[in-house]
This record gives structure tokens, sequence and C-alpha cells, in this order.
């Protein structure tokens, strides 16, 4: 089939995306309030320079631009790999 390829690579990057905007709703809330109370993983965390507002800014930033391009382009090529030939 010459649609195969470019149908898993769609279907991987389509869950890829799904996958972003899962963490988008369920975990960024979570993240962000671990960031806000100083723990992370059980571990106290020390910004360094960065206030609490640059921190939350920067990880909305990257959990909504980079992170969704990045799982959709992972997701593409795991389909394309393991269902495209």
């Amino acid at each position: 089939m010459i649609d195969a390829p470019w149908m898993a690579g769609s279907l991987g990057a389509l869950v890829g995306l799904l996958i972003a905007v899962f963490a988008n709703i369920v975990v960024l809330p979570a993240v962000l309030r671990a960031q806000e109370n100083g723990f992370l993983l059980g571990r106290e965390t020390a910004p360094g320079s960065m206030s609490k507002e640059t921190m939350a800014r920067l990880t909305r930033f990257f959990y909504r631009v980079p992170m969704p391009v990045l799982f959709a382009f992972v997701g593409w090529f795991a389909g394309l790999t393991a269902f495209g030939g």
C-alpha cells in the first residue's frame, strides 16, 4: 500500500498529541503546584536565580509549545517505524 506509511505516521503523531494534551490538562497543574510548594518528587527544590513566577511561566511554555511538537514527532516516527515499513 502506498498510503500505509503516511497513515501510520499520522496516527502516531495523533497519539503523541493526545498524550501532550493529557499532560497539559492533568500533569501540568500538579507540576505547577509542586513547584509552588517547593517540593518535586519528595525533594526540596531550589530555583536558584529564577523566581517562582518565571519558573511557572517557563514550565507552562515548555508544556504547551515544544512538548506537543516533540511528542508528535516521536509518535510519527514510532508509527512509521512500527507500522509503516
